[in-house]
Formats: structure tokens, C-alpha cells, sequence
């Protein structure tokens, strides 16, 4: 499989273009006029395997890039939950449902964490590393 450098290099600056039009737009549509492409070149594009790792690559880092925001962002909304529990002033119905959505988020948070636990048993069980993912 080709690196990053390697992969951008062999796309055309059209075709980088278009990547990042379909990661902007969300749309072939869009992104072809975006890209100053024909449609139908971006849909034949979309059906070549090199051209279509870099679309999925382009979107799993745009991908991490939000899941780093989202982990900033979600110290500031459990610090609000965490306000809006502890303030006598807020009305109890929305004391109650800040603490209903802690409770559901931390139950979802320990789910997760007990399957990743349980994957990664059976990965070691069955002789998976975890770099072979």
C-alpha cells in the first residue's frame, strides 16, 4: 500500500483537488464544480483504487481532526453538566436530565471500554497483534 507521499504523488492535481472538494462539499455534484471537474471523470475516479484510498484517507484525518475537538469540547460540556447539576438556581427538571445524560453517557463510555477490552483479549487469545489492524 503506498505511503501518503507516495499516493498524493501519483494524483494528478485534479484529482487532489477533488479530494479535497469531496471532503468540503460532501457531494460528487459539488465537488466536481468545486474541482472544475466533469462529474462523470469524478465518479470514474471514485471507482480507482489509488484515487479512492486517498479519499479515505483525507476523510479518517479530517476524521481524527474532529475527534480532537470533540474530546476538547466534551470537557467543556461535562464541566456544564456538571454546573447545571450543582446549581440550586437551574429548575430541577434540568438538574435531572443533566444528570440522566451523565449517567448515559458514562454507562455508553463503559460499555465501549469493556468490548475494546474484550477485543483485545480475544485479538491476544487468537494471536492478532494489534498493529495487524
Amino acid at each position: 500500500m503506498p505511503t501518503n507521499r507516495t499516493l498524493e504523488s501519483s494524483l494528478s492535481p485534479k484529482q487532489r483537488r477533488a479530494v479535497t472538494a469531496l471532503l468540503a462539499t460532501g457531494e460528487v455534484t459539488a465537488a466536481a464544480k468545486e474541482a472544475q471537474v466533469s462529474k462523470d471523470s469524478l465518479y470514474r475516479w471514485l471507482k480507482q483504487p489509488l484515487f479512492l484510498q486517498a479519499v479515505r484517507e483525507a476523510e479518517a484525518a479530517a476524521l481524527d481532526e474532529l475527534s480532537r475537538l470533540l474530546v476538547r469540547l466534551g470537557r467543556t460540556a461535562a464541566a456544564t453538566l456538571a454546573k447545571a447539576m450543582s446549581d440550586p438556581t437551574v429548575p430541577w427538571a434540568t438538574r435531572v436530565r443533566a444528570a440522566d445524560a451523565s449517567l448515559g453517557r458514562l454507562l455508553q463510555l463503559r460499555e465501549l471500554a469493556t468490548l475494546e477490552a474484550r477485543v483485545t483479549e480475544l485479538e491476544h487469545l487468537s494471536g492478532l497483534e494489534e498493529s495487524a489492524r
